[in-house]
C-alpha cells in the first residue's frame, strides 16, 4: 500500500487537465463576450442608422407628412418600432428640427454568467433643415437667341425657383438681386449713381469696364468709368426696334423713353417685385457672361455696402438690408451666384471718342429728313442728302444739328457709316465703322473665367447653368462653376428642375446630433 501511494504521488500523468480545462472556459467566456458585443453594436448601428435617415426626411422642409409619423413610419419599414421611444418636432417660420430617442435590450447570453443580465444600445439623433440668411444673384441670359421657348421656359423656372426660396425664410432673411446681360449690363439709373460714371446720354445705363477689374469681385467707387454709349451696332433702320447694345428698346421716336425692362433688380427680398422682373424680362443682341458675372458678384460683396446704402436712400432698395452684403465670415450666412446661359461670350460693343459726345455733322428735322455736313471747297454745296442722293448748300428745313448721342438714338453705327460717310465721301464703309466703333471679344472667356475664380475663392458659392448652350459655353460655364455638382446641363423644360434642384440645395440640410 506504501509502495502504491508513493508511486501515485510521484507519478505527473494528467496533471495539465485542471489547468486546460480552466484556459478553455476562459477563452469560450471572452469569445461568447465578444459575441454580445458584436451583437450590440451590430443593434446599435441599425438603429442609429436607422435614425439619422428618419429625422434627415423629416427635418425637410418640403416635407408635407406630419414628422412625427414619417420617423415612426421609418421604424416601422424595417421591423424596429418597439425601440423608438421618443420624438420631438419643432417647427419655425424658416426652419423645423426634429429630434428621436430609440432604446433596445439586446438580451446578452455569456453576460449574464458574470451578472450582466442587461446590455441596452441607447441612441439618439437630430436634424434641422433651415434657411438662415442667404444673398442670391441671379445672373439671367437675355440674348437674341433666348428668344422663344427659351425665355418662356426661364421665366416661370425663375419666378418658382424665387418661391421656393422665400417661401421657406423669414422676411428680411434672404436677398436676391436680379442681373439680366446681353451684351452688356444695363444697372440702371439709381445703380450706375454709385460709381464714378460721367452720363454722356440718358437712355442707357451700362457701364465700360476695363480688363482690370475681373480679377476681382469687388469694384472701386471712386475710380473713373466710361458710360457705354446707347447705340445699335448692328442694324440700318431708322426706327429701331431691336435690342441695342445696352438694352432693349422698340419703336423709337422722338418722345421715346428708355425701358427698365432689363434694369438690375439689386437686393430684394419682395417676391411680388423680384417675379415681376423676371417675367419682363425682354431678349435680343449679344452675349457678355462675364459682365453678368461681374456684377452678380459684386452684389454679394460686403465692399459694396456702400452702394447698398446709397440705394436705400433713393427708396431702391429696402432699409432691412442695410447690412447686405453681409460679411463673408458670417457663420449663418450663405451667399450665392447662380449663373445661367444659352450661349457663349461673343462680343461687346464700345463707342470710340469722339463720337461718344459733342455735335455731329448730322442734321435732322421732326419728319426725319436729315443731311450729313462736310466742309467742300470750291462750293457751297456742303449738306449731303441721303433721302435724294445730292448735294444742297443747305440743312433740310427746320432741322437741327443732332449731337453723337441723338444720331446714335435714332440710327445704327453701320446705318451711319453707309449713309452719312460712305455715300457722300466714298470712304469705305467697314473703314469707318470700326473708326467709330471698338468691338471687345478676345478676352472675354478670360475675364470670366478670372471673376469666377475671385468669387469662389471669396467664399460665394457658383451654381452654373448651360441652358441649351454650345459646348464652348457648356464647358466655360463648367469651369465657373464651383464644382461639377454645382453645374447643370438643361434642355427644354429641364431648366425648371435644374432651379428647383438650386433651390433645394441652398435650403441647406444637415444633422445637429
Amino acid at each position: 500500500m506504501r509502495r502504491r501511494l508513493s508511486g501515485f504521488a510521484r507519478n505527473e500523468d494528467g496533471s495539465i487537465l485542471p489547468f486546460s480545462m480552466m484556459v478553455l472556459f476562459l477563452m469560450i467566456l471572452i469569445g461568447g463576450l465578444a459575441i454580445d458585443v458584436m451583437r450590440h453594436e451590430e443593434k446599435r448601428v441599425a438603429i442609429q442608422q436607422t435614425l439619422d435617415n428618419s429625422v434627415l426626411a423629416a427635418a425637410a422642409l418640403k416635407q408635407e407628412l406630419d414628422p412625427q409619423f414619417v420617423v415612426e413610419d421609418y421604424f416601422d419599414k424595417v421591423g424596429m418600432s418597439e425601440y423608438l421611444t421618443g420624438v420631438n418636432v419643432s417647427n419655425a417660420l424658416n426652419a423645423r428640427t426634429v429630434l428621436a430617442e430609440a432604446a433596445a435590450d439586446t438580451q446578452p447570453f455569456f453576460m449574464r454568467m458574470l451578472g450582466v443580465n442587461e446590455f441596452n444600445v441607447i441612441a439618439n439623433s437630430g436634424a434641422e433643415e433651415s434657411i438662415s440668411n442667404v444673398e442670391i444673384s441671379l445672373v439671367l441670359d437675355i440674348s437674341g437667341s433666348m428668344n422663344g421657348s427659351r425665355i418662356n421656359n426661364l421665366r416661370p423656372a425663375a419666378k418658382s425657383f424665387v418661391d421656393t426660396i422665400l417661401n421657406n425664410s423669414e422676411p428680411g432673411r434672404v436677398s436676391m438681386s436680379v442681373v439680366p446681360y446681353s451684351a452688356q449690363v444695363n444697372l440702371g439709373p439709381d445703380l450706375m449713381a454709385q460709381f464714378n460714371v460721367t452720363r454722356i446720354q440718358d437712355k442707357t445705363s451700362c457701364v465700360e469696364l476695363p480688363d482690370s477689374v475681373f480679377n476681382s469681385i469687388s469694384l472701386s467707387r471712386s475710380q473713373s468709368f466710361a458710360h457705354n454709349g446707347h447705340f445699335d451696332p448692328f442694324y440700318g433702320t431708322d426706327a429701331m426696334t431691336t435690342e441695342t447694345n445696352c438694352s432693349y428698346y422698340s419703336a423709337w421716336d422722338s418722345n421715346a423713353t428708355a425701358k427698365t425692362s432689363n434694369y438690375v433688380l439689386p437686393i430684394s427680398g419682395d417676391r411680388t417685385a423680384l417675379k415681376a422682373k423676371i417675367d419682363a424680362l425682354r431678349v435680343g443682341g449679344n452675349t457678355s457672361i462675364d459682365l453678368g458675372v461681374k456684377w452678380g458678384s459684386l452684389l454679394l460683396d460686403p465692399n459694396a455696402r456702400p452702394v447698398t446704402t446709397g440705394l436705400i436712400a433713393r427708396g431702391v432698395v429696402n432699409g432691412q438690408f442695410s447690412n447686405r452684403p453681409a460679411d463673408f465670415n458670417a457663420s449663418d450666412t450663405l451667399k450665392i451666384l447662380v449663373v445661367m446661359t444659352d450661349g457663349e461670350n461673343t462680343t461687346e460693343y464700345k463707342l470710340k471718342e469722339p463720337y461718344r459726345t459733342g455735335l455731329s455733322h448730322v442734321w435732322r428735322n421732326s419728319s426725319g429728313t436729315t443731311a450729313a455736313y462736310f466742309d467742300r471747297s470750291s462750293t457751297n454745296k456742303d449738306y449731303y442728302w441721303p433721302s435724294t442722293g445730292s448735294w444742297s448748300s443747305a440743312p433740310p428745313t427746320g432741322s437741327v444739328q443732332q449731337t453723337w448721342p441723338q444720331v446714335f438714338e435714332k440710327y445704327s453705327a453701320k446705318y451711319v457709316a453707309y449713309q452719312f460717310y460712305q455715300r457722300p465721301t466714298g470712304v469705305s464703309y467697314g473703314t469707318k465703322y470700326y473708326e467709330m466703333v471698338e468691338a471687345v471679344s478676345s478676352t472675354k472667356n478670360t475675364r470670366l473665367q478670372q471673376v469666377c475664380n475671385a468669387a469662389k475663392s471669396a467664399g460665394i458659392v457658383v451654381y452654373g447653368i448651360a441652358f441649351e448652350a454650345p459646348t464652348n459655353g457648356q464647358n466655360q460655364i463648367r469651369a465657373c462653376a464651383t464644382s461639377d455638382a454645382h453645374y447643370f446641363d438643361a434642355q427644354g423644360l429641364e431648366i425648371a428642375t435644374v432651379f428647383q434642384s438650386i433651390a433645394s440645395q441652398i435650403s441647406y440640410l444637415r444633422l445637429t446630433q
